[in-house]
């Protein structure tokens, strides 16, 4: 009974831990590139509904991605420190749903909270933009942890069919969040549907006598199929469509298409997809059944079908951005670490090797994090500089100005801040960005070491 209470204290620990570390860095992240441009069109709404009526503009002339663009307009209006409070929260939040989508994992499993979390850290598509840049966060975070959050609530109830109290709530809960994951973004809401089919159909697979009507299902699919449509219906990616170049046309330009996607998956998901594909080998050994694999980890197939399917979905899109995979790397995560569940311990060796995996990808992080830090400190110092410049300038009316960009050699790949810096020419559509946020004519770089204001 100790043993079972120290055990739930080490995972709130490590949770609370989880939070702490990802809250730093969101701390440690300024605002940059398309926040400028948004938190400027926000600030001039004057309400909640100012806001709809923005994100109904956009929805009509840009993108249907209303659901992220509204969280986003919402947190535009406050301090940033609103924001790293609440996009730690759901980083920590989908984590959790990860952990709850394992089957057969200990309870208070520790190494495989920790498993989540590395493989995130190390492996999240382009972690700087996706998860702590403000803008990317709200489309791909925040999206990809409600589209989990649906499918975590679907699972739920079909586990429990038999059980479920209060159908009609059941039927509006599924209905509304449906609509919700529907109308994130295109290919992981469209990843999102699939895997509730999958599950959907497995379920009256393997409850063949079952015939009784279940109408949140019905809802739930209802639901994320409406959101889907709004979102991708939506008049302004048409308008966007038309703004997109590409080199081939007709068959030529599916084939191209499918190798660059092919290609991101390679640059992207590689070594994932190698310790996923030794799991399975491990776990087909110990099982010594295809039959018996299917049937015990069908769920970790399923994840991994859905996740291929996230990545070839944008092969109808002409030029997809590499942050468009955030949500399927979630789910090739989820497959790889259910797999990683999967393989019995009760052979020394393989024990020692899932310890020994956590132990080595532990030691690295701590190492990467404790330099990136750093890195990260230094990048907010200079940003955070020129921003109170920036606004005394903007106070004394000056309408042309000059600022240092950052200076070299502090790169990280948890920053995105040198990809969002401004350049020397105002011209440039980053310079433009911050003339319009601070209200001046112009705004010009000149490299840091030439630089002698402050």
């Amino acid at each position: 009974m100790k043993s079972k209470k120290n055990q739930q204290k080490l995972f709130i620990m490590t949770v609370i831990i989880s939070a702490v570390l990802i809250f730093i860095f969101n701390m440690l992240t300024p605002m940059m590139s398309d926040d400028l441009f948004y938190a400027k069109e926000a600030q001039s709404a004057g309400s909640f509904v100012g806001l709809v009526q923005q994100e109904y503009h956009q929805y009509m002339t840009w993108s249907g991605r209303s659901v992220s663009h509204l969280i986003l307009r919402c947190f535009l209006l406050g301090d940033k420190i609103i924001f790293n409070f609440f996009n730690s929260f759901v980083f920590v939040g989908l984590t959790l749903l990860i952990y709850l989508n394992i089957e057969r994992r200990k309870k208070n499993d520790v190494s495989v909270y920790l498993l989540i979390n590395l493989l995130i850290w190390m492996f999240g598509v382009v972690f700087r933009q996706t998860v702590l840049w403000k803008t990317g966060a709200c489309n791909y975070l925040w999206g990809s942890t409600i589209i989990l959050a649906f499918l975590t609530l679907y699972r739920f109830c079909l586990k429990r069919v038999d059980f479920i109290k209060h159908k009609i709530i059941w039927v509006v809960l599924l209905f509304v969040s449906g609509i919700a994951a529907g109308w994130c973004n295109e290919n992981t809401s469209g990843g999102g549907i699939l895997m509730s089919l999958l599950l959907t159909g497995f379920y009256f697979y393997d409850n063949k006598g079952s015939k009784k009507k279940k109408w949140w299902m019905t809802a739930g699919i209802a639901g994320q199929a409406i959101g889907f449509l709004f979102m991708i219906l939506a008049p302004g990616n048409a308008v966007r469509a038309l703004a997109q170049e590409e080199e081939h046309t007709g068959l030529f330009a599916l084939v191209s298409r499918f190798q660059k996607v092919t290609l991101a998956v390679r640059d992207n998901f590689l070594v994932l997809l190698i310790i996923g594909m030794l799991l399975v080998i491990i776990v087909k050994y110990q099982k010594q059944n295809i039959k018996v694999l299917w049937s015990d980890c069908r769920d970790g197939f399923l994840w991994g079908i859905t996740f291929f399917a996230t990545c070839y979905a944008l092969i109808l899109t002409p030029e997809p951005m590499p942050r468009a995979y955030f949500g399927a790397g979630i789910f090739l995560i989820i497959a790889v670490i259910q797999f990683y569940v999967h393989v019995d311990e009760r052979e020394t060796v393989f024990h020692c090797l899932k310890a020994g995996i956590i132990s080595v990808m532990c030691l690295i992080m701590f190492f990467t994090y404790m330099e990136s830090g750093a890195n990260l400190a230094r990048i907010y110092r200079e940003y955070h500089e020129r921003d109170v410049y920036l606004t005394e300038q903007a106070a004394n009316g000056v309408q042309e100005v000059t600022v240092p960009m950052l200076r070299p050699d502090f790169e990280t790949k948890y920053s995105d801040g040198y990809n969002s810096d401004i350049k020397e020419s105002p011209e440039y559509w980053l310079n433009n960005a911050y003339a319009t946020y601070y209200g001046f004519d112009s705004v010009s770089g000149v490299p840091r070491e030439d630089w002698t204001e402050y």
